[in-house]
């Protein structure tokens, strides 16, 4: 009713914690990074997407397609941005990160965000990243389990990309 989203309040929030770590004597503005699972994960796609002083980002339990997740299955409110899927695709939002780098990683069994929509989003950003040059900066993990964070991979991920 107020003309505003969820996501766009969390957005500005990430974005006003990204000021501050900015702004800390010892902080290097150069490599700040986001992650987050579920609603965090959608925060941190958003964020790395709409803020370039991301460099890196890590995305838990979100990367999809809206197809097969968020216009598939309920979710929270904060899932949703009036008519975007009319315009553009969740792999659409999470390409605009490249070149930068990106890790995302999916349970195999996670009901919310089916791996097959995972799996599909992935091979397209592959695309965009290798058209992009760098095909390294994008990291996709499966791993066994439900709704969760694993985080497999992603300390060395960090340490080469940050």
């Amino acid at each position: 009713m107020l003309g505003e989203t969820v996501l766009g309040w969390r957005v500005w929030d990430a974005m006003r914690a990204l000021d501050l770590l900015a702004a800390r004597p010892g902080v290097d503005p150069g490599r700040l990074g986001v992650a987050g699972i579920s609603g965090g994960g959608t925060t941190a796609l958003f964020t790395a997407a709409l803020d370039e002083r991301v460099r890196a980002a890590a995305v838990s339990g979100y990367l999809n397609t809206f197809a097969d997740s968020i216009l598939a299955v309920h979710h929270c409110v904060d899932n949703y941005v009036p008519g975007l899927a009319l315009v553009a695709e969740m792999v659409d939002v999470a390409a605009l990160i490249a070149p930068r780098a990106l890790f995302v990683e999916n349970g195999r069994e996670d009901e919310i965000f089916p791996v097959a929509g995972f799996d599909a989003a992935v091979a397209r950003l592959r695309e965009v990243y290798a058209a992009a040059g760098v095909p390294g900066r994008l990291n996709a993990h499966v791993f066994p389990g439900g709704h969760q964070w694993d985080g497999t991979g992603l300390a060395e991920f960090l340490g080469r990309n940050l």
